[in-house]
């Protein structure tokens, strides 16, 4: 099975079925009018658990075994509350331009 990278181009959301976190990050992206990119991971976790975990872990660079698992441009951010805690600061410096 081939794992769907982050996009280098705004919000990944590596989400699974019944996460709380993971509706809560979907609300707060689309209540600030940012665009994301869900992936869904429930066959990951039931076909190729592990695998899909060390894929994780290539591309933040460390164990991370929770969910919803965030990327903003290819990079990773964090959870839910991370998250929240950097569209905070990425509104702030859009409104710095204007």
């Amino acid at each position: 099975m081939e794992f769907n990278k982050p996009s280098s181009n705004g919000f990944t959301i590596y989400s699974k079925s019944g996460c709380h976190f993971c509706t809560k990050v979907k609300n707060l992206l689309k209540q600030k009018n940012f665009l994301f990119n869900e992936i869904n991971c429930d066959d990951y976790l039931i076909e190729e658990k592990e695998n899909f975990l060390l894929f994780i872990e290539n591309q933040i660079g460390k164990s991370y075994k929770v969910f919803p698992i965030i990327f903003y441009n290819g990079k990773f951010v964090g959870g839910f509350n991370e998250t929240e805690e950097f569209t905070n600061k990425l509104l702030l410096s859009f409104e710095e331009l204007f």
